[in-house]
């Protein structure tokens, strides 16, 4: 039986598309987006032809949409396309033919000053939890949706007394970070559920809350309003490499694949992290 008879309709594609990916907002957004597509296109996936993919790239700008956004939900359609291909779901991969304007890769205006970052640490008007999630990204430079998703039992004392946090990472890879020991001091603060970050339900955090957390903070500590959760990554990177942290540290600190991607600011079991450099 070919793989083309196999897979009979497009949720059953999706489904397979989305196997063995962690159940987690990534995997829903993923979902959701390629319904929509399916849904906007009004037609199965193997009749749609590059016409309603531009139609569709058009329809998402017309909608307002950051182009940024807009990058993220052309290249969700084009892995699904891949992933139909390999399959021999559809004959041809339109998709690939579909093109996608490149964004602004400067991280110039992203990268928030030492002072910006203190500042909206010690907002007066956070609460313990949300101090601790906006500290803790900067000190590990952690994305935000594994900070949200942490467990305590993700965290392991070391006999030196260091503590080391294990990470699942893009690609369910996972790495090791060092926890600087003043930051895990005031983490312990929260402890009393399973999850470290958690809502009034006693439920983990997402991203969306996360996001919401720091621009109440700089709105109160009078930092850029543009900010997002995800700029204290960038600022961990630039600031520690400013201060001498090697390159290839914070590039596993990261997660990054490649030091190339690193160096744009400029493993398990580590022996020093890039968050020590902060003089936090």
């Amino acid at each position: 039986m070919s793989e083309l008879s196999c897979v009979s309709t497009d949720q059953t594609l999706i489904n397979m598309w989305l196997h063995g990916r962690p159940a987690t907002t990534t995997a829903a957004a993923y979902r959701q987006n390629a319904e929509y597509f399916l849904g906007c296109a009004g037609k199965p996936l193997r009749e749609v032809t590059l016409v309603e993919l531009q139609a569709y790239a058009t329809h998402l700008h017309e909608l307002g949409i950051k182009d940024s956004s807009i990058r993220t939900k052309l290249n969700i359609v084009k892995s699904l396309f891949t992933f139909a291909a390999k399959l021999n779901y559809i004959r041809f991969n339109v998709a690939a033919a579909l093109r996608i304007p490149k964004g602004n890769t400067s991280l110039a205006g992203r990268i928030l000053k030492q002072t910006e970052v203190l500042k909206l640490i010690n907002c007066p008007k956070l609460s313990v939890r949300d101090r601790n999630l906006l500290k803790f990204i900067y000190a590990t430079g952690v994305r935000v949706s594994e900070a949200c998703r942490l467990k305590w039992e993700d965290f392991q004392e070391r006999d030196s007394g260091e503590v080391q946090v294990t990470v699942l990472g893009k690609g369910d890879k996972l790495r090791t970070v060092l926890v600087p020991i003043v930051v895990w001091m005031e983490l312990e603060q929260l402890r009393g559920h399973n999850c470290v970050f958690v809502g009034a339900t006693g439920n983990a955090i997402d991203r969306v809350m996360a996001h919401k957390i720091i621009k109440d903070a700089a709105v109160v500590a009078g930092v850029n309003p543009k900010v997002s959760i995800h700029w204290l990554r960038h600022a961990h990177a630039s600031h520690a490499l400013h201060k001498g942290a090697p390159l290839v540290l914070v590039r596993d600190n990261l997660g990054h694949n490649s030091v190339s991607t690193t160096n744009q600011y400029l493993h398990s079991n580590p022996v020093d992290s890039s968050g020590n450099y902060l003089g936090l």
